[in-house]
């Protein structure tokens, strides 16, 4: 497995982030690729993903531990992708957000396609980048 981190320093505080976390319905307006998503009960969402020129769709197991600002989760199927966001106050308005993302390289290019090496690792690690930025953008906008 490929282990992935980033974070972003977040102009907002720790609860409105986390809150706009939890809104599973906005993930199409900053994660790259997300095409629709949904929440299917307390534990569960739906990812209308496309990458590409390919189209998927995934089920993800979430593990929502309050207490601790974190959110984990899991796709159900292939590939197996899974990681963990978290929410960590800076002060009393500002916040990190901390991405971790666990994927199986090899899995990633047979279901999407694209790079495989170095040149996959950069794409994904990119993405996610943009994907925080995008995220930062919609709180603090």
């Amino acid at each position: 497995m490929s282990r992935l981190e980033e974070h972003i320093d977040i102009d907002a505080p720790a609860q409105k982030v986390w809150d706009r976390l939890h809104d599973v319905e906005s993930y199409a307006t900053f994660i790259d690729g997300v095409r629709r998503a949904y929440p299917q009960g307390a534990d569960r969402a739906h990812l209308d993903v496309r990458a590409g020129d390919v189209e998927r769709e995934f089920e993800a197991v979430l593990d929502d531990r309050v207490s601790d600002q974190v959110i984990s989760w899991q796709t159900q199927g292939s590939p197996e992708l899974k990681g963990t966001l978290s929410v960590r106050p800076l002060d009393r308005d500002h916040s990190q957000v901390q991405v971790r993302l666990e994927y199986e390289p090899a899995a990633v290019q047979n279901a999407f396609g694209g790079p495989k090496g170095m040149a996959q690792v950069h794409r994904i690690e990119n993405t996610v980048r943009g994907d925080l930025q995008q995220f930062k953008s919609l709180v603090e906008g």
